[in-house]
């Protein structure tokens, strides 16, 4: 009796995970699936060191993995937050007034944002958020390529202007 309330569980369970994973959009998927994937890393450490088959202390480090890998971006910009403090004697503020690698030119915004010659307002203001979303220094990307993608915005949309 309890194998077939086992089974008529694991059925369900299944059935209610074929149904949320075809519902639910990828990147939720992604990321449950990566949480999961940790959490399972983790406890598997856990349960190795608690039957002696791993010492504790790599089991503790191991287990600390998806901590760390979690935070570290957000470690890694304090530090950089931090060195630019620690540099300036002070916090600096970067803006988009920051002097690009290459100067910026219509041909050179054009090309940087995907478009083409007579680009309208609206074709500009989509092409540089779906860049910005890419690029963004809080997601990861260079503070200095989304400066000049800004850059590039504004000198097309002045441009659009007159």
């Amino acid at each position: 009796m309890i194998r077939l309330l086992l089974l008529i569980a694991i059925v369900f369970g299944a059935i209610y995970l074929v149904r949320w994973f075809l519902t639910t959009p990828a990147e939720t998927v992604a990321a449950n699936i990566r949480k999961s994937l940790w959490l399972l890393l983790g406890l598997g450490l856990i349960v190795l060191a608690i039957t002696g088959k791993l010492n504790i202390i790599f089991a503790f480090i191991g287990s600390a993995i998806p901590f760390i890998a979690r935070h570290l971006p957000n470690v890694l910009r304090l530090l950089g937050l931090a060195k630019s403090i620690h540099a300036n004697g002070k916090k600096t503020k970067h803006n988009n007034a920051a002097a690009p690698t290459q100067a910026m030119n219509r041909q050179n915004a054009l090309r940087l944002l995907g478009l083409q010659d007579g680009a309208s307002k609206e074709e500009i203001i989509e092409a540089h958020k779906r860049l910005m979303q890419k690029v963004h220094p809080d997601k990861g990307g260079s503070e200095e390529l989304a400066t000049q993608i800004n850059h590039a915005k504004e000198l097309l949309l002045k441009e659009h202007e007159h």
